[in-house]
């Protein structure tokens, strides 16, 4: 197979020199190309939407079967689903509240914004929640051809779509977006005129990276390096940002790398109780994703079949490509691996489908496994299965 190579993308792409960072998105370019890649971000913006819908309602019924007895104690323990912000990453359902109302305050709105990595940074899809005690209360999702995306700063002008590529960097861009978006929310619903605000604003390929990612310490490790970009790895721009950032976060992505495995600990903590969770893909999403993005489920496949899903200790000792120096740019594509990220016993200390017992179908509905940092390949049995399944559908494994 042609390994398509860094010099193929043009300079006008504003992520290309983030894209290494992200071995997910990074190997789907470099077996299928540019124009191929291009193709496939118009495609994933057509479900984001979907995608995102069925993530969030099932996160949301699922905490309200947890707030009212339905999901018992010991239960929600071992039941994830995705967090309410952001939804890329998983979370166990008796933590959301407090993780929650940790991030972001007693009262807060946060909105969750994919910019099209091709079209100038065009506005691609949002997502907002208004929390209250770290609950949702209030939500709407718009895609890119919606009229709200028309809607323009009242001092600027700029229409809210266009933004970002009227600003010079992310966080101008996100500084914008609030206002908007806050003016919006203040004529909406004047009664939380006073809770604070916070986005997230992401390319395409950095999205569609953690949604192919099925590792939950893979996806932490990855906003880290996207959180990271401009500060630790000297990148122009952030390859996304959190704006403004929780206390806790801003203080990680300005600590530089020496601060990867202190987020990865809490965060860890916070999201999963420090245990691996393998990410599933809905299957109300999958004949959307079959129909616009098939290559999606074919990638993951052959990631679980021929190399393996790295164990949690495997990321934390993860060295990413060293974007600070320019001769690894300009040698790239005679020298390949130099923008491949590195990890430690790689591919030995990965494990596979058979190593839990399961299948590609099964694996794709989610699994929680008891695998922290220390665990080693040889831990991997049927045996570390918690939970199969997320939401809802869990179905409990160890027993109670």
């Amino acid at each position: 197979m042609t390994q398509h190579t860094f010099g193929e993308i043009s300079d006008d792409i504003p992520t290309k020199y983030h894209l290494p960072l992200g071995t997910n998105i990074w190997k789907m370019f470099k077996d299928n190309g540019w124009e191929w890649l291009k193709n496939f971000f118009t495609a994933f913006g057509d479900t984001i939407y979907d995608l995102s819908t069925i993530r969030l309602n099932e996160s949301i019924y699922t905490a309200r079967d947890v707030f009212d007895g339905k999901i018992q104690e010991e239960r929600a323990k071992k039941t994830l689903t995705f967090a309410f912000f952001p939804v890329v990453l998983a979370i166990r359902s008796d933590l959301q509240q407090g993780t929650m109302k940790l991030l972001f305050g007693e009262s807060a709105d946060t909105t969750f914004l994919f910019l099209h990595d091709f079209e100038d940074g065009q506005c691609m899809f949002a997502l907002n929640l208004h929390m209250e005690d770290g609950i949702p209360v209030d939500w709407w999702i718009i895609n890119q051809d919606d009229e709200f995306f028309e809607r323009r700063h009242l001092k600027l002008g700029y229409k809210l779509k266009n933004i970002p590529k009227r600003s010079k960097n992310l966080d101008t861009a996100a500084e914008r977006i609030i206002e908007t978006l806050r003016d919006a929310r203040n004529e909406r619903t004047p009664q939380w005129n006073d809770s604070t605000y916070s986005i997230v604003l992401t390319w395409c390929s950095a999205g569609l990276n953690m949604v192919l990612e099925a590792s939950s310490f893979e996806v932490l490790g990855f906003m880290f390096d996207g959180l990271a970009s401009k500060t630790s790895y000297k990148l122009k721009d952030y390859y996304f940002n959190w704006f403004p950032p929780p206390p806790m976060v801003g203080s990680f992505a300005f600590g530089g790398e020496s601060s990867r495995v202190k987020f990865l600990n809490i965060m860890a903590g916070l999201f999963t109780d420090q245990r691996l969770f393998l990410h599933p893909i809905e299957k109300e999403a999958h004949p959307l994703i079959n129909k616009t993005a098939p290559e999606c489920f074919s990638f993951m496949r052959e990631k679980w079949e021929t190399k393996g899903m790295t164990m949690p200790y495997q990321t934390y000792e993860r060295i990413p490509p060293n974007t600070r120096d320019k001769n690894v740019y300009q040698n790239a594509d005679k020298q390949p691996e130099l923008l491949e990220t590195q990890y430690p016993d790689d591919p030995e200390g990965r494990f596979k489908l058979d190593d839990l017992g399961l299948t590609f179908d099964e694996i794709l509905e989610g699994a929680y496994l008891d695998l922290t940092r220390d665990a080693r390949k040889k831990d991997v049995t049927p045996d570390a299965i918690i939970s199969r399944k997320h939401g809802r559908t869990t179905e409990f494994r160890q027993k109670e």
